[in-house]
């Protein structure tokens, strides 16, 4: 593509990583026409997916201040976590070294004692259970290819339940193609009364499923969506117009 510079090109076990510049932007890609990341080199921050940005519709729901992201990538969401809630503490999960390395080089993930890294599986992270109890749970596992399935399994939502404090939040971003997943369905009921989702234009779909009863009215969401845009850097409020009850 015109105007495209690869300013990284290595492999690890896993496989290829890439990362290119592209005009104001910058991506991390594991394969052929993949996209793991995309940020505005000049703002790391603001993020430029359509499903990351239905990922932040959480922070209607909870304040938190205690955050699990598994599945790091270029770090785009520790960024806009970190830059929208004002002294958390951020645990990012990633399989591979070589794409944390990646993320704090060129993808300008902060380094904070408020965000630690680890690198590990994401699902045996979870079954060991060691970390303190979340507010709120990213899960954000793929690959070149698609969404890591390990994510639809009944014991990784079972998991993730357990390290979610009672008014926490698990945020999944998984395929539309997964809304009538049964185990994904089952485990969801078993552990979350209140679930909500959020489609994307490209065929995402992002959960959002909590223990706690929703008492804002749609005016008040909205209301605070508008004041969170500004601190995330795009309109939270076209996300929120997706939002529907989980069924």
């Amino acid at each position: 593509m015109s105007g495209e510079t690869v300013l990284f090109d290595g492999r690890d076990e896993w496989g290829q990583v890439r990362v290119i510049e592209q005009g104001p932007h910058r991506i991390l890609s594991f394969g052929p026409a993949d996209e793991q990341s995309r940020i505005l080199t000049k703002q790391p921050w603001v993020l430029q997916h359509d499903y990351t940005r239905a990922m932040m519709l959480s922070l209607l729901f909870c304040q938190p201040k205690r955050a699990l992201v598994l599945g790091v990538g270029g770090g785009c969401l520790i960024s806009a976590l970190a830059t929208a809630v004002k002294g958390i503490k951020i645990t990012g999960v990633e399989l591979r070294p070589l794409v944390t390395e990646i993320a704090l080089s060129h993808f300008r993930l902060p380094r904070s004692k408020r965000i630690e890294l680890v690198h590990q599986e994401g699902a045996a992270f979870l079954a060991e259970g060691n970390h303190k109890r979340v507010d709120l749970l990213f899960t954000d596992l793929y690959g070149a290819d698609a969404v890591d399935d390990v994510q639809l399994n009944e014991r990784f939502i079972d998991d993730a339940a357990v390290l979610l404090k009672e008014d926490g939040m698990l945020v999944l971003n998984c395929w539309e193609e997964h809304r009538h997943h049964e185990g994904l369905n089952r485990a969801l009921a078993r552990h979350f009364p209140v679930c909500h989702s959020c489609p994307t234009a490209d065929g995402n779909l992002v959960i959002l499923a909590g223990r706690t009863p929703l008492t804002q009215s749609l005016a008040q969401l909205r209301e605070k969506a508008q004041q969170l845009s500004p601190k995330l850097g795009y309109p939270l409020t076209d996300s929120l117009g997706r939002l529907e009850p989980w069924d």
